[in-house]
């Protein structure tokens, strides 16, 4: 026997080669059958307990569907009561007065059916408040309406007087004038009455002659019969 040979047969088992070859074999083949039954094990709770991962779930987007709205078809109302035509009755207008006397002038007599003006013989020239040369005419009116009326508007609207072609305006008069045309121009005539009243107009000239027109109350036109006024 060598002494390589004695000396391996001295060293004890454990140190042996062939020992710890068969500890590491036997190790590896437990590690190994420990990792299957692990993995087995495993795979076992995992098919009969539930997961208790989270995911996370996206919300699906919910598609909005088109509504397309139905036009409603137009109902018919019927009318229980259908409305009953009104024939109105044609308004019966007051009867109109008809006019018999529509303006006429004679002898200084201006008359119609709603007046009647009696020019005086007194027609003389004065002064008028601003001293200006006027014409005073006067006259006696009597109110044929049925309302109260003032002298001096009936007179303006029914009278008027021109010279030379130009139409002549009032004016105002002062002393003992001035009551009498102020009363005419100011005071009430009540129907069927009658008033001594006068005009006033002022002159361009005091010797071209004054005419005085009459008015057609039912045609608003001027009579063709007038009144010359010669001035001295």
């Amino acid at each position: 026997m060598t002494r390589e040979a004695l000396r391996r047969k001295r060293v004890p088992y454990y140190q042996k080669k062939s020992f710890i070859i068969s500890i590491v074999s036997l190790v590896i083949i437990l590690i190994g059958i420990f990792v299957i039954w692990k993995a087995n094990s495993s795979k076992d709770t995992h098919s009969t307990q539930p997961s208790h991962k989270i995911e996370k779930v996206k919300p699906k987007k919910t598609e909005k569907k088109k509504v397309t709205k139905k036009a409603n078809k137009p109902k018919t109302v019927k009318k229980e009561n259908p409305a009953q035509q009104v024939t109105k009755e044609p308004e019966k207008k007051p009867a109109t007065v008809k006019i018999q006397n529509a303006g006429s002038y004679n002898d200084l007599t201006y008359d119609s059916d709603w007046y009647t003006f009696k020019i005086s013989n007194e027609v003389k020239l004065i002064k008028d408040s601003n001293g200006d040369a006027a014409l005073l005419v006067k006259y006696n009116y009597t109110n044929k309406t049925k309302s109260a009326e003032v002298p001096q508007k009936v007179q303006s609207n029914a009278i008027m007087l021109k010279q030379d072609g130009q139409q002549l305006s009032a004016v105002t008069a002062t002393g003992d004038n001035a009551a009498l045309i102020d009363s005419s121009n100011n005071g009430l005539v009540q129907p069927e009455k009658n008033f001594d009243g006068a005009l006033l107009v002022k002159v361009n000239s005091t010797t071209s002659e004054v005419t005085m027109y009459f008015k057609n109350i039912e045609t608003n036109n001027w009579l063709d019969s007038t009144q010359p006024l010669k001035l001295d």
